[in-house]
């Protein structure tokens, strides 16, 4: 049946491809991305990532340490930096129409602080966190503590807070054992069932919509604060996350402008990119840089003396393995150049914060050295089938992780969504059997990879990492502090450790550059993870749907990618209208009806997902 042409230009949709799933409407325990790509359309957060890295804020209007002589700082004795101001926006409304009030923030911190064991989503954040109050009209102050003195202490990374903020009227009466652990992430009798402030809201079929795996639907918040508190509006009507299972039926959606824009992996992108150039495909832009997420990829070693196969607690069993890994062929041949060498904890994308190895530090490939240090090392091959054992004298014997003659033979696991992972896996099979190690690869998906990995029950992986334009994000989440929450490998040391926490607590620049060098010094020489790459984002938009896209390489915060609420992007598309007469093109408004000819619907049925059922998390 055919809709009123006028009835389908009262919508503009932005239809957004992923290749990740959203794995949980919950925004207190999400995993992948993508899920916080969704969290940021729906939630909002004290702070967000503006188009240049920087800070600017979302629900905060400002923020700042409480000033030393502050009566109630002179009072308590707390020191400068551990209690942090936010003056919170007056314009803000919950999409249930309810006011956001300062006990929103205050309930969401102490939600957070007093539960980070459960709600490790945010423990970054939380960890240091001791309680919120409010402080003023519409103001909040956080105070900041450590764990494990329990005494007031200084923190200097609130500058950027992303906790989602959360309705205290619809949760407060949740447990927060519920909330951690039942909580779908909607609200039964609800309207709408997921209840933020963000830019973007739920209708009433979200969680179908996400049981049932094809795209999400958001529409617009009409009342979204920007408008009063930066002059910013979005120009269209809904977004739609469109999930795809492999990357050929994706470029088919593209193309056929079933969706506007896409982030491909690197084989794709690397053909569109090249018919994009020779004119082949029209109406089209590709780009390619670091992930403004700083998202990188690993070789996670568990570090948990547990799983198949513990010599690979042995330093020198991972350093062999570091120096048979040769990054920049990694690089070139499965990522297509579209990647930097990987190194340590920080992307370069943050020269600031970014520790380069020097030459003396650094893992070069180098397979005689490899081979060399495991056989001084106490693994030797002694009955020729080409796989070292440990002997008597390796240190995985001594400490007994492992029995005499244990092959050194380990599990990896891949995730079955990123092809060029699994041929990065084949060809590490291939090249650590030069150095006498075997590999047992083991694909799966993300969603399983994920509910292994937080056992600690595995040998070894390839996954991912993003973080905050901040480092303690991702110092944390390597702590041990992070144990059985972020950190997925059980890592530990007490350089590191040591180093982390002067890096919170810090407030001179050029002292807390030095601590986050050492952390990430630390921990690369530790070697239980070899960073592979910093994959680039590669995403390709139609120039024919939408406007405004804007330089990504100046202004990187533009990126999809951008999880932390108020992506600077949406504010600034437009949606592309047709010469002479100023109507939008129906093909554009993706409301998923019939309105042109047949063998066009065929054309875009055909590049569509078919629908699969969420996996299950064991």
């Amino acid at each position: 049946m055919l809709m009123n042409t006028s009835a389908a230009e009262e919508e503009t949709i932005l239809r957004i491809g992923f290749m990740q799933d959203v794995d949980t409407l919950n925004p207190l325990i999400g995993l992948n991305d993508a899920s916080y790509v969704f969290y940021g359309l729906v939630y909002d957060a004290l702070n967000v990532v503006n188009n240049t890295f920087g800070v600017d804020g979302n629900l905060a209007l400002s923020w700042q340490p409480v000033p030393e002589d502050d009566p109630q700082l002179e009072v308590s004795g707390e020191p400068y930096y551990s209690v942090w101001e936010y003056v919170i926006t007056e314009n803000a409304s919950w999409h249930d129409h309810e006011p956001l009030t300062v006990n929103d923030v205050v309930f969401t911190v102490n939600l957070n602080a007093e539960n980070y064991e459960s709600m490790w989503a945010y423990q970054p954040y939380s960890y240091w966190m001791h309680y919120a109050e409010e402080s003023g009209p519409n103001k909040v102050r956080i105070h900041f503590y450590d764990r494990v003195t329990g005494e007031p202490s200084p923190a200097v990374y609130p500058y950027l807070l992303a906790i989602p903020v959360l309705p205290e009227h619809v949760l407060g009466d949740y447990s927060p054992y519920d909330l951690a652990f039942n909580w779908t992430g909607v609200v039964a009798n609800s309207d709408p069932p997921i209840v933020g402030t963000g830019p973007f809201m739920a209708t009433d079929r979200i969680y179908e919509e996400w049981e049932d795996g094809d795209y999400i639907n958001l529409v617009k918040n009409p009342d979204y604060h920007w408008k009063a508190d930066k002059g910013k509006e979005i120009q269209f009507d809904r977004i739609r996350m469109y999930f795809y299972d492999e990357a050929a039926a994706m470029r088919i959606a593209l193309e056929n402008r079933e969706i506007d824009v896409a982030q491909f992996p690197p084989n794709e992108y690397r053909e569109m990119k090249g018919e994009i150039a020779s004119g082949d495909l029209e109406n089209m832009v590709a780009f390619d840089g670091l992930k403004v997420t700083q998202y990188w990829t690993e070789i996670a070693f568990n570090m948990a003396n547990a799983g198949p196969n513990p010599a690979r607690l042995d330093p020198a069993v991972r350093h062999a393995l570091a120096m048979a890994t040769n990054k920049t062929y990694i690089v070139e041949n499965f990522y297509h150049g579209y990647a930097e060498e990987g190194t340590t904890l920080v992307s370069p994308i943050d020269p600031v914060w970014h520790y380069e190895p020097t030459a003396d530090e650094l893992f070069e490939f180098d397979l005689n050295a490899a081979n060399a240090l495991l056989e001084s090392s106490g693994y030797t091959d002694s009955d020729g089938d080409g796989i070292r054992e440990a002997r008597a004298t390796s240190l995985a014997v001594l400490n007994s992780w492992v029995s005499e003659d244990t092959p050194l033979s380990f599990e990896m696991m891949i995730r079955r969504e990123y092809p060029e992972e699994r041929d990065i896996a084949a060809y590490l099979k291939q090249v650590w059997e030069d150095v006498g190690v075997d590999l047992d690869v083991q694909i799966m998906s993300e969603a399983a990879l994920g509910t292994i990995a937080y056992t600690y029950t595995y040998d070894t992986m390839i996954w991912y990492w993003s973080d905050d334009p901040d480092p303690n994000f991702m110092l944390f989440c390597m702590s041990e502090k992070a144990w059985n929450g972020w950190n997925d490998n059980y890592y530990t040391s007490p350089g590191y450790e040591e180093n982390y926490t002067n890096s919170v607590m810090e407030p001179d620049p050029d002292l807390r550059k030095t601590y986050v060098d050492n952390a990430q010094r630390i921990h690369y020489l530790d070697a239980a993870y070899i960073i592979l790459a910093y994959p680039y984002q590669t995403y390709i938009w139609r120039t024919d749907t939408f406007t405004g896209w804007g330089d990504w390489e100046a202004n990187p915060g533009r990126s999809i990618d951008h999880f932390w609420t108020g992506n600077p992007l949406y504010f600034d598309l437009v949606p592309h209208k047709v010469d002479g007469d100023g109507r939008y093109p129906v093909v554009l408004l993706g409301v998923g009806i019939a309105v042109a000819a047949a063998a066009v619907v065929g054309a875009v049925l055909l590049s569509r997902r078919i629908a699969k059922k969420r996996e299950e998390q064991a």
